[in-house]
């Protein structure tokens, strides 16, 4: 069975151990501080209005509600 045989396995291996740790690094580094950010700043806009006009709009507060509570 030549898909057992170490020395065809342990390339394969590496490159995967290698692609998977620059994909890790990618996201971690650069996808995940940009979408934190993003966050950040949507909420930030989302207090402010809520200060400007509090009475406004209440029903269209509930799906950012929602959303706030999956990841908090």
């Amino acid at each position: 069975m030549p898909h057992l045989d170490i020395v065809a396995y342990m390339p394969q291996y590496a490159w995967a151990l290698i692609i998977l740790s620059l994909l890790f690094s990618l996201i971690v580094l650069e996808i995940l501080p940009r979408l934190q950010q993003q966050l950040a700043l949507r909420a930030h806009a989302e207090l402010t209005k809520e200060e400007a006009a509090p009475a406004a709009e209440t029903e269209s507060a509930a799906p950012v509600v929602i959303f706030k509570s999956m990841f908090s």
